[in-house]
């Protein structure tokens, strides 16, 4: 059985992007579960969002290679950090 663990990420979005359902298919395609703790999206210029992300760990493995294949910034969030968003 693969282990489950939780990643806190900020997904910083090109333009190009903006309107494609990326957290849809990293439910559906990667069996992960979303949690969006803080997001701004804005269809001129981009946007970003901040979210805790539950799944395998080749489940998240897959997902930020997706991720990064679309061009979507992926930069972890310090578990340190206060979450209260």
């Amino acid at each position: 059985m693969a282990s489950k663990r939780s990643v806190r990420v900020r997904l910083d979005y090109p333009l190009n992007r903006v309107a494609e359902p990326v957290v849809y298919h990293l439910v559906t395609e990667f069996r992960l579960v979303p949690n969006i703790r803080r997001a701004q999206i804005d269809s001129r210029v981009g946007g970003w969002i901040a979210l805790e992300l539950d799944g395998s760990e080749e489940d998240l493995e897959a997902a930020m290679n997706y991720l990064n294949d679309l061009g979507i910034t992926v930069t972890p969030i310090d578990e340190t950090e206060d979450w209260n968003v």
